[in-house]
């Protein structure tokens, strides 16, 4: 009975740093290459929207300098008259060598987005609050103690052309983005 429960201990002991979480609150300029291609059609439409994003992200699983979470974040950006908005949720995973001062991590998020144009290439339209998915990855730097400056994000997602009302193109999405970190212990 005693080797059993050891054998328990032992096989949960990694997972004990994970009683030591970590918050993370981001704000970060952004930047969202959306390009959509109509169905049966080679022709494309691409437009840049640009604006603040932000998120939180949560830490729950820690095992020596590898972290496992979850992050949630949006974004509200416009370009050229345009808008567009995002609202993802996903797991992350985070990693802090000994002794440098970064954080590289990726994570994949599924969610919401849209896009809406108004008479772009004579398309109208094109989405309302579509499922979509993105796959980033970046490097936080160290500032100071609980501030980290990212330096840069850089993602790859899609949005389908499912719609209660028509069909839609399906939307190819470029990110890439920076900001500020603030962590809590």
């Amino acid at each position: 009975m005693k080797l059993r429960w050891l054998t328990i201990l032992l096989a949960l002991a990694p997972f004990s740093a994970s009683a030591h979480a970590q918050i993370g609150v981001y704000g970060a300029f952004n930047s969202v290459r959306l390009t959509a291609s109509s169905v049966g059609s080679s022709a494309q439409t691409t437009a840049w929207y640009s604006g603040a994003g932000a998120g939180v992200y949560y830490n729950f699983v820690k095992m020596g300098p590898i972290a496992l979470g979850a992050d949630l974040r949006g974004n509200l950006l416009s370009g050229n008259q345009q808008k567009y908005r995002s609202a993802l949720f996903g797991l992350r995973l985070a990693a802090k060598p000994p002794v440098l001062p970064i954080r590289p991590y990726v994570q994949a998020s599924i969610g919401a987005g849209g896009a809406s144009h108004s008479g772009l290439n004579g398309v109208g339209t094109i989405y309302s609050d579509k499922f979509q998915y993105l796959v980033a990855g970046g490097v936080e730097y160290t500032v100071v103690p609980h501030v980290d400056f990212r330096v840069v994000e850089v993602g790859y997602g899609r949005m389908t052309g499912i719609s209660s009302g028509g069909t839609a193109p399906v939307a190819t999405l470029f990110s890439i983005s920076s900001g500020l970190v603030l962590r809590f212990p």
